[in-house]
């Protein structure tokens, strides 16, 4: 077994596994809708993801997620990162007006959520 190789069960691993998992289900989410932003140069493309970011921190609704996972999916099509940094004060602000009942509650529904991951892939080969 290759000494450097993650282990399985490392939790920073199964993490990272996950939220590939998830990019790539959002990738194939945007792809199977159409592309609707492969015209966009990578400038159009940034200040709307940062605008998207800032609008579903402002009032999150499930359209305006979907309007940020586009955009991240676009830009990731295109070997690019999301300009994090452009909203990195945006979301650390957000973080901080959270409350811990919310901010729990958010903390099960991913442990959750890894846990579906966990079993799926430790499921049967088909």
């Amino acid at each position: 077994m290759d000494e450097t190789a993650e282990s399985p069960r490392d939790p920073e691993a199964i993490v990272n596994a996950f939220l590939q998992h998830k990019s790539m289900e959002q990738m194939q989410d945007y792809l199977a809708r159409g592309r609707r932003f492969a015209k966009l140069d990578v400038g159009r493309l940034n200040k709307d993801w940062i605008n998207a970011v800032r609008s579903w921190l402002a009032h999150k609704h499930r359209t305006k997620e979907r309007m940020m996972d586009d955009l991240a999916a676009e830009l990731r099509l295109r070997g690019l990162e999301s300009p994090y940094g452009a909203v990195e004060r945006d979301l650390a602000d957000r973080s901080a007006q959270t409350n811990e009942a919310k901010r729990k509650k958010t903390v099960r529904k991913v442990a959750r959520e890894i846990g579906e991951f966990m079993r799926e892939i430790d499921g049967p080969l088909q």
